[in-house]
Protein backbone atom coordinates (compact mmCIF):
# COMPACT_ATOMS: atom_id res chain seq x y z
CA UNK A 1 0.00 0.00 0.00
CA UNK A 2 1.18 3.46 -0.78
CA UNK A 3 1.47 5.60 1.75
CA UNK A 4 1.36 9.57 1.30
CA UNK A 5 2.88 12.07 3.40
CA UNK A 6 1.67 15.52 3.17
CA UNK A 7 4.43 18.47 4.31
CA UNK A 8 3.14 21.42 4.86
CA UNK A 9 3.53 24.55 2.74
CA UNK A 10 5.26 26.52 5.03
CA UNK A 11 8.31 23.76 5.54
CA UNK A 12 8.37 24.08 1.70
CA UNK A 13 8.80 27.71 2.02
CA UNK A 14 11.77 27.76 4.56
CA UNK A 15 13.74 25.11 2.99
CA UNK A 16 13.30 27.20 -0.67
CA UNK A 17 14.65 30.08 1.01
CA UNK A 18 17.59 28.41 3.18
CA UNK A 19 18.70 26.81 -0.29
CA UNK A 20 18.92 30.33 -1.54
CA UNK A 21 20.79 31.88 1.21
CA UNK A 22 23.34 29.18 0.81
CA UNK A 23 23.95 29.50 -2.70
CA UNK A 24 24.07 33.20 -2.69
CA UNK A 25 26.36 33.29 0.33
CA UNK A 26 29.35 35.25 -0.46
CA UNK A 27 31.64 32.37 0.95
CA UNK A 28 30.11 29.95 -1.80
CA UNK A 29 30.62 32.72 -4.68
CA UNK A 30 33.62 30.83 -6.05
CA UNK A 31 36.33 33.88 -6.50
CA UNK A 32 38.19 34.51 -9.60
CA UNK A 33 41.75 33.91 -10.32
CA UNK A 34 42.85 36.83 -13.13
CA UNK A 35 46.53 36.79 -14.84
CA UNK A 36 47.41 40.11 -16.56
CA UNK A 37 50.35 41.24 -18.61
CA UNK A 38 49.85 44.60 -19.12
CA UNK A 39 48.67 47.41 -16.91
CA UNK A 40 45.44 47.94 -19.53
CA UNK A 41 44.42 44.46 -18.68
CA UNK A 42 45.12 45.50 -14.52
CA UNK A 43 42.90 48.55 -14.61
CA UNK A 44 40.24 46.66 -16.78
CA UNK A 45 40.14 43.53 -14.26
CA UNK A 46 40.05 45.81 -11.13
CA UNK A 47 37.19 47.53 -11.90
CA UNK A 48 35.24 44.05 -11.93
CA UNK A 49 37.46 42.32 -8.88
CA UNK A 50 35.28 41.33 -6.27
CA UNK A 51 36.58 40.39 -2.27
CA UNK A 52 38.50 36.83 -2.99
CA UNK A 53 39.96 37.45 -6.49
CA UNK A 54 43.54 36.96 -6.97
CA UNK A 55 45.11 39.39 -9.74
CA UNK A 56 48.59 38.38 -10.64
CA UNK A 57 50.89 40.50 -12.78
CA UNK A 58 52.74 37.94 -15.48
CA UNK A 59 54.96 38.64 -18.10
CA UNK A 60 57.69 40.62 -19.09
CA UNK A 61 59.14 43.32 -16.47
CA UNK A 62 56.84 46.37 -16.09
CA UNK A 63 58.93 49.35 -16.83
CA UNK A 64 58.01 53.30 -16.15
CA UNK A 65 54.75 52.06 -15.04
CA UNK A 66 53.10 54.18 -12.37
CA UNK A 67 50.20 51.91 -10.94
CA UNK A 68 47.19 53.88 -9.07
CA UNK A 69 44.24 50.72 -7.73
CA UNK A 70 41.66 51.23 -5.67
CA UNK A 71 40.71 47.83 -4.41
CA UNK A 72 38.16 46.35 -1.66
CA UNK A 73 38.20 43.19 0.15
CA UNK A 74 36.60 41.91 3.31
CA UNK A 75 38.39 40.57 6.45
CA UNK A 76 37.36 37.13 5.33
CA UNK A 77 38.22 37.65 1.34
CA UNK A 78 40.45 40.12 0.87
CA UNK A 79 41.65 40.90 -2.81
CA UNK A 80 45.11 39.89 -3.60
CA UNK A 81 47.71 41.22 -5.80
CA UNK A 82 50.53 39.04 -6.61
CA UNK A 83 53.67 39.89 -8.92
CA UNK A 84 55.71 37.49 -11.53
CA UNK A 85 57.21 40.29 -12.63
CA UNK A 86 59.63 43.24 -11.42
CA UNK A 87 58.77 47.07 -11.88
CA UNK A 88 61.69 49.24 -13.41
CA UNK A 89 62.51 52.38 -14.64
CA UNK A 90 60.63 55.21 -13.06
CA UNK A 91 57.86 52.81 -12.09
CA UNK A 92 55.49 53.40 -8.76
CA UNK A 93 52.69 51.57 -6.81
CA UNK A 94 50.45 53.98 -5.18
CA UNK A 95 47.14 51.73 -3.47
CA UNK A 96 44.24 52.79 -1.90
CA UNK A 97 42.32 49.85 -0.64
CA UNK A 98 40.86 47.99 2.31
CA UNK A 99 41.80 44.73 2.75
CA UNK A 100 43.89 44.07 0.08
CA UNK A 101 47.14 41.59 -0.04
CA UNK A 102 50.36 43.11 -1.76
CA UNK A 103 52.07 39.73 -2.27
CA UNK A 104 55.62 39.33 -4.07
CA UNK A 105 55.91 43.31 -5.59
CA UNK A 106 59.47 43.49 -6.70
CA UNK A 107 61.03 47.78 -7.56
CA UNK A 108 64.48 47.07 -8.58
CA UNK A 109 67.07 48.61 -11.42
CA UNK A 110 65.22 52.01 -11.12
CA UNK A 111 64.54 55.39 -9.83
CA UNK A 112 62.14 57.96 -9.19
CA UNK A 113 61.97 62.19 -8.76
CA UNK A 114 60.21 62.70 -6.17
CA UNK A 115 57.21 60.78 -4.28
CA UNK A 116 56.98 57.10 -2.89
CA UNK A 117 58.16 54.12 -4.66
CA UNK A 118 55.31 51.97 -2.66
CA UNK A 119 52.04 54.47 -1.20
CA UNK A 120 49.75 52.35 1.21
CA UNK A 121 46.06 54.26 1.60
CA UNK A 122 43.27 53.01 3.71
CA UNK A 123 42.78 50.35 5.99
CA UNK A 124 43.65 46.87 6.50
CA UNK A 125 45.89 45.96 3.94
CA UNK A 126 49.10 43.91 4.06
CA UNK A 127 52.65 44.48 2.12
CA UNK A 128 53.89 40.85 2.01
CA UNK A 129 57.12 39.31 0.73
CA UNK A 130 58.02 42.41 -1.09
CA UNK A 131 61.17 43.83 -2.47
CA UNK A 132 62.70 47.29 -3.08
CA UNK A 133 66.73 47.25 -3.68
CA UNK A 134 68.71 49.82 -4.91
CA UNK A 135 66.15 51.75 -6.33
CA UNK A 136 68.55 54.79 -6.26
CA UNK A 137 68.91 57.75 -8.40
CA UNK A 138 72.22 59.55 -9.63
CA UNK A 139 71.98 62.30 -7.10
CA UNK A 140 72.36 61.81 -3.08
CA UNK A 141 70.12 64.23 -2.24
CA UNK A 142 67.18 63.37 -4.56
CA UNK A 143 64.66 62.67 -1.78
CA UNK A 144 61.90 60.12 -1.84
CA UNK A 145 60.03 57.40 0.39
CA UNK A 146 60.66 53.78 -0.51
CA UNK A 147 57.45 52.80 1.60
CA UNK A 148 55.25 54.91 2.97
CA UNK A 149 51.96 53.71 5.05
CA UNK A 150 48.87 56.05 5.27
CA UNK A 151 45.75 55.33 7.31
CA UNK A 152 45.35 52.39 9.89
CA UNK A 153 45.71 49.14 10.17
CA UNK A 154 47.95 47.87 7.62
CA UNK A 155 50.75 45.01 8.15
CA UNK A 156 54.23 45.13 6.45
CA UNK A 157 55.53 41.74 6.87
CA UNK A 158 58.32 39.27 5.43
CA UNK A 159 60.01 42.06 2.72
CA UNK A 160 63.12 43.32 2.50
CA UNK A 161 64.63 46.38 1.96
CA UNK A 162 68.34 46.75 0.34
CA UNK A 163 70.65 49.18 -0.71
CA UNK A 164 69.26 52.78 -0.34
CA UNK A 165 71.70 55.26 -0.70
CA UNK A 166 69.27 58.68 -1.06
CA UNK A 167 67.97 61.12 0.72
CA UNK A 168 64.56 59.42 2.09
CA UNK A 169 63.46 57.33 4.48
CA UNK A 170 63.20 53.93 3.81
CA UNK A 171 59.76 53.27 5.54
CA UNK A 172 57.84 55.86 6.80
CA UNK A 173 54.51 55.89 8.19
CA UNK A 174 52.56 59.43 8.04
CA UNK A 175 49.86 60.88 10.73
CA UNK A 176 48.81 63.90 9.29
CA UNK A 177 45.51 62.26 7.94
CA UNK A 178 42.27 62.88 9.41
CA UNK A 179 40.68 60.52 11.22
CA UNK A 180 41.67 57.10 12.31
CA UNK A 181 45.83 56.86 11.70
CA UNK A 182 48.73 54.24 12.38
CA UNK A 183 48.05 50.96 14.62
CA UNK A 184 50.41 49.29 11.91
CA UNK A 185 52.44 46.20 12.31
CA UNK A 186 55.99 45.91 10.88
CA UNK A 187 57.65 42.10 11.59
CA UNK A 188 59.89 40.15 10.19
CA UNK A 189 61.21 42.61 7.59
CA UNK A 190 64.92 42.38 6.64
CA UNK A 191 66.30 46.25 6.00
CA UNK A 192 69.91 46.17 4.94
CA UNK A 193 73.26 48.11 3.47
CA UNK A 194 71.63 51.67 4.13
CA UNK A 195 74.04 53.67 3.34
CA UNK A 196 75.12 56.99 5.30
CA UNK A 197 73.75 59.90 3.84
CA UNK A 198 75.02 63.45 4.20
CA UNK A 199 72.66 64.76 6.70
CA UNK A 200 68.79 65.03 8.61
CA UNK A 201 66.47 62.87 6.17
CA UNK A 202 68.54 59.29 5.81
CA UNK A 203 66.72 57.47 8.45
CA UNK A 204 65.56 53.98 7.83
CA UNK A 205 62.30 53.66 9.96
CA UNK A 206 60.30 56.61 11.07
CA UNK A 207 56.66 57.00 12.35
CA UNK A 208 55.50 60.46 12.58
CA UNK A 209 56.77 63.68 11.82
CA UNK A 210 57.71 66.70 14.41
CA UNK A 211 54.55 68.08 13.45
CA UNK A 212 52.62 64.79 14.96
CA UNK A 213 54.74 63.83 17.46
CA UNK A 214 52.10 64.01 20.38
CA UNK A 215 49.55 61.87 18.20
CA UNK A 216 48.84 58.05 19.42
CA UNK A 217 50.29 56.18 16.47
CA UNK A 218 49.93 52.91 18.17
CA UNK A 219 52.20 50.74 16.29
CA UNK A 220 54.30 47.51 16.52
CA UNK A 221 57.69 47.29 15.44
CA UNK A 222 58.67 43.58 16.15
CA UNK A 223 61.15 40.85 14.88
CA UNK A 224 62.93 42.78 12.23
CA UNK A 225 66.50 42.51 11.06
CA UNK A 226 68.44 46.26 10.93
CA UNK A 227 71.67 44.85 9.20
CA UNK A 228 74.49 47.63 8.09
CA UNK A 229 72.03 50.06 7.72
CA UNK A 230 74.29 53.73 8.07
CA UNK A 231 71.90 56.55 7.17
CA UNK A 232 71.99 58.73 10.10
CA UNK A 233 71.84 58.89 14.25
CA UNK A 234 68.47 58.18 13.71
CA UNK A 235 68.24 54.71 12.67
CA UNK A 236 65.00 54.16 14.02
CA UNK A 237 62.90 57.35 14.47
CA UNK A 238 60.37 57.42 16.80
CA UNK A 239 57.88 61.17 16.49
CA UNK A 240 54.43 60.31 17.88
CA UNK A 241 53.24 58.23 21.44
CA UNK A 242 52.09 54.64 22.06
CA UNK A 243 54.17 52.79 19.95
CA UNK A 244 56.43 49.13 20.75
CA UNK A 245 59.63 48.24 19.70
CA UNK A 246 60.02 44.78 20.46
CA UNK A 247 62.35 41.70 19.63
CA UNK A 248 63.88 43.51 17.02
CA UNK A 249 67.83 42.76 15.76
CA UNK A 250 70.43 45.41 14.79
CA UNK A 251 73.28 44.67 13.56
CA UNK A 252 76.59 46.88 12.45
CA UNK A 253 74.89 49.82 12.24
CA UNK A 254 76.05 53.77 12.65
CA UNK A 255 72.95 54.48 14.11
CA UNK A 256 70.66 54.69 17.24
CA UNK A 257 67.17 53.42 18.06
CA UNK A 258 65.68 57.07 19.03
CA UNK A 259 62.81 57.86 20.57
CA UNK A 260 63.41 61.65 19.33
CA UNK A 261 59.68 62.97 19.69
CA UNK A 262 56.63 61.29 21.34
CA UNK A 263 55.64 59.71 24.67
CA UNK A 264 54.76 56.84 26.09
CA UNK A 265 56.61 54.35 23.69
CA UNK A 266 57.83 50.74 24.76
CA UNK A 267 61.61 49.07 23.76
CA UNK A 268 61.34 45.18 25.10
CA UNK A 269 63.31 42.73 24.65
CA UNK A 270 65.54 44.59 21.26
CA UNK A 271 69.02 42.88 20.67
CA UNK A 272 71.53 45.40 19.44
CA UNK A 273 75.20 44.66 18.41
CA UNK A 274 77.38 47.64 17.52
CA UNK A 275 80.43 45.20 16.30
CA UNK A 276 82.66 47.71 17.63
CA UNK A 277 81.43 50.26 14.59
CA UNK A 278 82.37 53.69 16.97
CA UNK A 279 78.88 55.52 14.97
CA UNK A 280 76.52 52.33 16.28
CA UNK A 281 74.49 53.17 19.18
CA UNK A 282 72.28 51.77 21.57
CA UNK A 283 68.76 53.85 22.59
CA UNK A 284 68.19 57.27 22.90
CA UNK A 285 65.61 58.59 24.59
CA UNK A 286 63.56 62.07 24.76
CA UNK A 287 60.30 62.51 25.92
CA UNK A 288 58.11 61.13 28.50
CA UNK A 289 56.85 57.85 29.98
CA UNK A 290 58.73 55.60 27.87
CA UNK A 291 59.53 51.58 29.31
CA UNK A 292 63.18 50.62 28.29
CA UNK A 293 63.03 46.95 29.02
CA UNK A 294 65.01 43.87 28.84
CA UNK A 295 67.34 44.85 25.77
CA UNK A 296 70.36 43.20 25.11
CA UNK A 297 72.71 45.83 23.80
CA UNK A 298 76.96 45.10 23.40
CA UNK A 299 79.67 46.70 21.65
CA UNK A 300 78.49 50.15 20.41
CA UNK A 301 80.30 53.22 19.87
CA UNK A 302 79.55 56.62 21.33
CA UNK A 303 77.00 57.93 18.85
CA UNK A 304 74.99 58.85 21.14
CA UNK A 305 77.65 58.87 24.33
CA UNK A 306 76.16 55.73 26.17
CA UNK A 307 74.43 52.27 25.12
CA UNK A 308 71.26 53.90 26.70
CA UNK A 309 71.54 57.81 26.33
CA UNK A 310 68.45 59.77 28.71
CA UNK A 311 67.75 63.02 27.30
CA UNK A 312 67.34 66.00 29.54
CA UNK A 313 63.79 67.95 29.45
CA UNK A 314 63.64 71.53 27.70
CA UNK A 315 61.60 73.76 28.58
CA UNK A 316 58.80 75.15 26.64
CA UNK A 317 59.85 73.49 23.36
CA UNK A 318 59.31 74.31 19.63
Amino acid sequence: MLTRYCVPPSQFIRAALVTLCLLTSPALVQAADFRVATPAELDSVRKSARPGDVITLVGKDWHDVRLKLKLKGTPEQPVTVRSEVAFTGASSFNLNGEYVVLDGITFRDGSLETGHVLLIRGAHNRVTRCTIEAYNPDKIDTRYQWLSLNGHHHRVDHCRFAGQNHSGTTLVVWLDEEGEVGRHRIERNHFLNRARGNGNGFETLRIGTSETSLKSAQCVVSENLFENCDGEIELISNKSCDNVYERNTIVGSAGALTLRHGNNCIVRDNLILGNGDRHSGGIRVIGEGHQIIGNHIEGVGDRIDGAIALSAGVENPK
